[in-house]
Parts: structure tokens; C-alpha cells; sequence
């Protein structure tokens, strides 16, 4: 009886689970915000510290070369900003002397070897390749120890064994391949020398695969190759035509040989112009640091607009209008970068000088050059 009364009963309402006071409850993540690169340059400003570089460089023989690059660096990295900020170039000019003296003996060596003997030449061809990782990790190591942002100093930690690797072991299988481990090797190169770097106490982290590589290659080698055929099928059509207007002893104009040469290299032109976009973007858009990530949206055909009109306008002005042309590039790339970042960077965190030690930074400093690699 009391069973069935019971049964008859509604059921009691399940009691109030308490909510957590509100400031147990944890925040959402802010939005990250975009601070866009700025670069504020100008083609006359740059132009008159061009034309003295050009001048005392040739006058000196070259020497002052060093001192032009110093000057024309801590110019673009005084007018590249990032959230208001300028960067800044610390390097001095002595170091690049160093590294373009040696530069110029192995490549006048390698030259001159080849004037008297072939076996003489491939020895420094082939000490000049072991070389080459070496002197990637130390030319990285300069650029980076002397650019700073912020009153912050980036720094690049070498890794010597994993540069050989990198750059001189994977060589074997990417000749063995027939270059077909290209865009995988070019990845793993990418990754090394981005999360080699480092900024105040970051790290930076490439976020990305070397297999990601590969679709912006493939369709570039299958376009270069369309257009490859493409040319030769036109070149020898207008060819034969020219020999059946003429006659078979008639040779075709140099005119129309020319024309055709100039076709065929304006493809790998526009080609290798959507190729550089893709890259950078690909690259810069799987870089992070910190939690803040990297975004760059160059377009292919925006940036053979820029190339194309460069090319035009230098070879029109005999070389006068370089700087116009480097300071249009500069802009559109910075432009191009931003970096999204939920606080206004003032997280980023010197490092700390007990993780630096004073010995080795002393034997880093002995060895700073910078050869242009």
C-alpha cells in the first residue's frame, strides 16, 4: 500500500548544483590583436646614402663596402617598425670586412685554380662546400647577435653538427633523388635556422612540416615545364617557317631568336615571382614565438608587378634607380607582415645573463662575420 502511494508521488527535483563565485571563473582568452610592420623609407632619403656608398666604395676599392652595408642596414632597420618601434642594427663594419675578404680569396682562389689545373678546382670546390655550413651558422649568428627591437638583442644558437647535416648531408640523397628532395630538404633547412633563433629569452618555433614544402614546388616545376614546351614548340614552328620562307640556307633573324629567348625567361620570371610569395607566406604563417604567430599575405601577382617594374626602371636609369626599387620592395613587404599577439609585447622577457656564458660570448665574438650567406 505505502509502495503504491509512494509510486504515485512526483519525483523530487534534483537539487541546485552551486555555480563557483565569479572570480574562481576563469577569463576567455582575449583576441589576439594584428600589429602590422610599417616601413616610413623614402627613395630620396635612401638615394644619398646610396650614391656615397656607390662612390667611396669604388674609389676605395671596395674596402668601404663594409662600412656601406653598415650604413645602409641601420637605415632599413630604422625605418621598419613593428607596434610604433623601430628595429635597430648594431653591427659594426670591421666584421664584415673580415668575412668579404675571405669571401673574395676563396672565390678568386677557386677562379684562378681553374686557370691551371681541374683536379685544383674541385679540391676548393669541395673545401668550399665544407665550408659553406660553417659559414651559414656564423653569418646567421652576426645577423642575429646585432639586430635588436625594443632594447631586446635577437640571437641565433649554433649548432654546428645540425648545419652539416642540414646543409652538406641531405645533399647526398637530394643528388641521389635527381633534386626531387628539394622542397623537403629546403624545409628542413627552414627549421633549423628558425628555431635556432632566439629573442630575449624566447625561442621561436617553426610550426610546420618539411613536407608542406612540396605543393608550391610541384606547381612551380609543372609550370616552368608547361611553359618550357610551350616555347620550344613556338620557337621551332616559327623556326621551320622562317626556313620555308627563306629557303633551307636562310638562318632565322637574330631579332626573332632573341625575342624567343626573352619569352621563354619571362615565364621563369613570373613563375619564380608567385614561387618567392608562396614561400615567404608559408613560412612566416608557421613561425611562432611565445604564442604569438606570424602572418603574411604577399601576392604573387602584386609582387611581379614590383619586380617587373624594378627590373625596368634600373635598367632604363643605367642603375640610378636602385634605390627607389629597394626601398618599394622594403615597403610592400612590410606591409605584407604582421604579428598577432593578445598582449602588446611586454611579456617578452629579457634573457637572462646567468644563461649566457661571458667565455663563450668572448670566443663567439672572435669569430663574428658576415659574408652575405
Amino acid at each position: 500500500m505505502h509502495e503504491d502511494i509512494i509510486a504515485t508521488l512526483p519525483p523530487l527535483p534534483e537539487p541546485p548544483v552551486p555555480s563557483a563565485p565569479s572570480y574562481w571563473r576563469s577569463a576567455p582568452n582575449p583576441a589576439p590583436a594584428e600589429y602590422a610592420f610599417q616601413f616610413d623609407g623614402s627613395a630620396r632619403e635612401y638615394f644619398r646614402i646610396w650614391i656615397v656608398n656607390l662612390a667611396l666604395s669604388i674609389l676605395s676599392l671596395g674596402i668601404f663596402s663594409a662600412w656601406a652595408k653598415v650604413r645602409t642596414q641601420r637605415y632599413f632597420y630604422g625605418c621598419t617598425r613593428l607596434a610604433g618601434v623601430p628595429f635597430e642594427y648594431l653591427a659594426k663594419p670591421l666584421p664584415i670586412l673580415k668575412g668579404r675578404i675571405i669571401a673574395v680569396f676563396l672565390f678568386s682562389s677557386y677562379v684562378i685554380a681553374g686557370q691551371y689545373s681541374i683536379g685544383m678546382q674541385l679540391g676548393l670546390a669541395l673545401l668550399i662546400a665544407v665550408l659553406a655550413p660553417w659559414l651559414i651558422v656564423r653569418g646567421a649568428a652576426f645577423k642575429a647577435r646585432y639586430s635588436s627591437w625594443r632594447g631586446l638583442n635577437f640571437r641565433f644558437i649554433p649548432d654546428y653538427g645540425e648545419a652539416y647535416i642540414r646543409f652538406l648531408v641531405l645533399g647526398i640523397p637530394l643528388i641521389l633523388t635527381l633534386g626531387m628532395l628539394y622542397p623537403w630538404v629546403k624545409g628542413k633547412q627552414k627549421e633549423f635556422l628558425v628555431e635556432s633563433h632566439r629573442y630575449g629569452g624566447n625561442w621561436f618555433r617553426f610550426l610546420l612540416t618539411p613536407g608542406k614544402f612540396y605543393p608550391p614546388y610541384l606547381i612551380a616545376w609543372g609550370a616552368i615545364t608547361g611553359w618550357m614546351m610551350l616555347s620550344s614548340f613556338l620557337m621551332v614552328g616559327l623556326i621551320m617557317l622562317s626556313f620555308a620562307s627563306g629557303g633551307a640556307d636562310e638562318e632565322p633573324p637574330a631579332a626573332l631568336m632573341m625575342s624567343l629567348i626573352a619569352v621563354m625567361y619571362s615565364g621563369y620570371f613570373v613563375v619564380l615571382a608567385f614561387l618567392a610569395a608562396a614561400i615567404s607566406n608559408l613560412i612566416y604563417n608557421h613561425v611562432e614565438i611565445d604564442g604569438r604567430r606570424f602572418r603574411s599575405t604577399l601576392k604573387g601577382h602584386r609582387l611581379l608587378w614590383i619586380y617587373a617594374g624594378n627590373t625596368v626602371a634600373i635598367l632604363l636609369s643605367a642603375g640610378l634607380l636602385i634605390p627607389w626599387a629597394k626601398v618599394r620592395l622594403a615597403r610592400y613587404r612590410a606591409e605584407c607582415l604582421s604579428v598577432l599577439s593578445a598582449d602588446d609585447f611586454n611579456g617578452m622577457r629579457a634573457e637572462s645573463s646567468s644563461g649566457i656564458d661571458a667565455i663563450a660570448a668572448e670566443v663567439d665574438g672572435l669569430f663574428d662575420i658576415d659574408i652575405g650567406l
